[in-house]
């Protein structure tokens, strides 16, 4: 790795809730129906020959907190001699569903398992058990064998206020706040509890009474001499009753589960079935041919996208998916969802028919140009009124305007995607008439049948339409005459195309087709062919250079209409005048970044998004054909030292600065899982 110090995300499918810990002297924790790291103390390491060695996610453990709670020096406080690791002592190795800490011969790792989950409608009682439970496992390890003397492995954080013996009968060890979260281990003559006001004094003196008023519950656990341990603990997650607002509804599994002790114990009961699938998914990410950045980059990207997810039930019992939007936590962003729409296909295709079934349900509505749909569907757990996002206001001209287009394409393209790879017939022929009006509502929008969007929602009254770059400069933030909302309004004409045919509507797929023509001429005709470039906007003398030029061509190629994506296809010349374009741009001082040597989106703008460039990545590759050879290893290379480095306190980060890598927005996020496009 570049750095071994960043936050990373361990959760759950579909709990919102995360363990968070990586960053070297920042702490970490548990955090809830949030994503932003918390700093407690988290004390991880072992004890051998009177010294306690940890892993450095402890801030400032340095004072006697009980002498500071009584005011007096206690006569057997004792001593403590603690050593943190230092970043250049420890190996840092994080899997897809694994994160591993190696110092020396202690290792600890947190397992975050996951894989192909079905619908709950559709599971028995102990499949829905084995898919939802909110739980996820840390191991320790210690090799003791060069050793004559016993040593004791310490897991424990700040947080949690009981220790769990007093909660379970006895019958697990651990630590738990509240009912809301713990971790555990089933009883035994190895693994002890300890909670004290100063637990580190208190272990280094072998003084091992509880105390009701310990700051972090910890388990003890024993290394004889000779000998090499390794404990499997679990930690969950418990949210009971209504959750959200708007929309009623609670967690999917407090339907399965009763109690956070009964999370505890499932998880326990099948550790091996848990720990399988992790192993599972580390090994598919390590046989996958990636390079190491890309293997890290997909794996970090996994980790923040599961931290913000939620399986949800509403009051009549079905499931309702959410995506959080990362540190801005608005629900089911939907430019977010079209991205997200690659890695759902893999691993569960019926969340993404859940969310555009909620946004015909109550995140439509109609402006003058007939079906639209709302940015997003609320924030923070509060569900939007009908018809409304959270983000979206009139009389703008940049970020908080409307998404009015962008979103409609959205649609199509997220359910065109749905439809032909799953074959899903009975979704698309409940859906065909919303098909049908999104075409003829983006038809509506084009009012000089060049095949672009040159008429602007009249929500925005006095404003004007922005893309999904809505912090971007006009290159990409201008939705009216844009070359990148233009190859996608193309796009979906093309994948409409292929719906009305295929469903027997002969009159409107020709008219599609009819449609994605005018647009390609359209773009084809702005090419600059002095210069090489398409222009990003086709207003104002505009001279930006872009590369999600290319980004909409994905939809297509990945529904197999191959043919249109091909310089012998009908749309050849498209094709060829793109990889022109691309040609041109992909240089130092364009789009290529001359401080840092990573992409850049916008040649105007060093605000860059690591989600597109990963989509955009595998379109140039793979769609285009386009071989940057030794290249990409360092383009890669450094994409993840932004993350591990630039970003190394916000988990996966997409808005970047593109000399730096330093974060601008769009922290801990959940949409760089665009990556999964690079596995075959």
């Amino acid at each position: 790795m570049i750095s071994k110090s960043f936050y990373a995300h361990h959760s759950a499918f579909g709990a919102f809730s995360s363990f968070v810990i990586g960053k070297c002297g920042k702490g970490g924790g548990v955090v809830l129906n949030d994503v932003r790291p918390p700093e407690n103390n988290v004390y991880i390491g072992y004890k051998r020959d009177g010294v306690i060695n940890l892993l450095p996610f402890v801030k400032d453990d340095t004072k006697n907190a009980e002498e500071e709670f009584t005011g007096e020096v206690s006569n057997n406080s004792g001593e403590k001699n603690i050593k943190i690791f230092k970043e250049d002592e420890i190996e840092r190795e994080m899997g897809w569903a694994s994160d591993t800490w190696i110092a020396g011969n202690f290792r600890f790792s947190i397992l975050t398992p996951f894989g192909y989950v079905k619908n709950p409608v559709v599971m028995d009682e102990n499949e829905k058990k084995l898919a939802l439970a909110p739980v996820i496992f840390v191991q320790l390890t210690m090799d003791n064998t060069d050793s004559d003397k016993d040593a004791e492995m310490i897991f424990g954080f700040e947080g949690p206020k009981r220790i769990l013996s007093e909660l379970t009968d006895g019958k697990y060890l651990g630590g738990a706040f509240e009912r809301k979260y713990g971790f555990a281990i089933k009883k035994s003559d190895d693994v002890r509890e300890l909670s004290r006001l100063d637990i580190l004094t208190s272990w280094a003196n072998g003084n091992y009474q509880n105390h009701g008023l310990g700051r972090a519950p910890s388990l003890i656990f024993k290394v004889p001499a000779g000998a090499k341990r390794t404990f499997t603990i679990a930690l969950a997650t418990y949210q009971s009753g209504i959750i959200t607002t708007g929309i009623d509804t609670e967690f999917y599994y407090t339907s399965v589960f009763k109690s956070l002790e009964d999370v505890l114990a499932f998880g326990l009961d099948n550790v091996d079935y848990y720990i399988n699938l992790a192993r599972e998914r580390d090994e598919e990410l390590r046989k996958s041919g990636l390079n190491e950045y890309r293997q890290f980059l997909l794996a970090h990207a996994a980790h923040s996208y599961y931290a913000s997810t939620e399986l949800l039930k509403r009051t009549d019992g079905t499931p309702l998916w959410v995506v959080n939007e990362g540190e801005y936590i608005m629900i089911n962003t939907f430019d977010l969802t079209v991205d997200h729409v690659f890695w759902e296909m893999r691993f569960h295709p019926w969340t993404i028919t859940n969310t555009l079934d909620l946004y015909v349900e109550n995140y439509s509505y109609k402006d003058q140009a007939g079906l639209a749909f709302t940015h997003d569907m609320g924030v923070a757990n509060g569900f939007s009124k009908k018809g409304y996002s959270s983000y979206e206001l009139p009389n703008l001209t940049g970020c908080f305007s409307y998404m009015t287009h962008e979103e409609l394409l959205n649609w199509v393209l997220t359910g065109s995607v749905y439809a032909i790879k799953m074959n899903d017939k009975e979704w698309l022929n409940k859906n065909m008439d919303v098909f049908s009006e999104c075409f003829d509502s983006i038809i509506a929008r084009d009012k000089n049948n060049d095949g672009i969007m040159d008429v602007d929602s009249s929500r925005c009254q006095n404003g004007s339409e922005i893309t999904t770059y809505d912090s971007l400069d006009e290159s990409l933030g201008q939705a009216r005459n844009n070359l990148y909302l233009g190859v996608k309004t193309w796009a979906a004409y093309v994948v409409l195309h292929g719906l009305f045919k295929e469903n027997g509507l002969e009159e409107k797929a020709k008219k599609a087709l009819e449609k994605a023509k005018e647009a390609a001429n359209t773009i084809v005709g702005k090419f600059d062919t002095e210069n090489q470039y398409i222009p990003a906007v086709f207003e104002n003398g505009n001279t930006s250079r872009i590369i999600p030029a290319v980004e909409a061509l994905v939809y297509p190629y990945v529904v197999g209409y191959t043919d249109f994506v091909s310089e012998v296809g009908v749309f050849g010349e498209l094709i060829k005048v793109l990889k022109k374009h691309v040609m041109t741009i992909m240089k130092p001082g364009i789009c290529i970044d001359e401080v840092s040597g990573g992409w850049k989106l916008s040649s105007t703008s060093k605000n860059t998004w690591n989600s597109k460039i990963f989509l955009c990545q595998y379109v140039i590759k793979d769609v285009l054909n386009i071989d940057f050879g030794d290249k990409e290893i360092e383009w890669d290379r450094v994409h993840a030292m932004w993350q591990q480095v630039s970003c190394s306190e916000d988990c996966a980060t997409d808005q970047v600065n593109s000399d730096t890598g330093s974060p601008r927005g769009s922290r801990l996020y959940p949409r760089l899982v665009t990556s999964i496009l690079w596995m075959k």
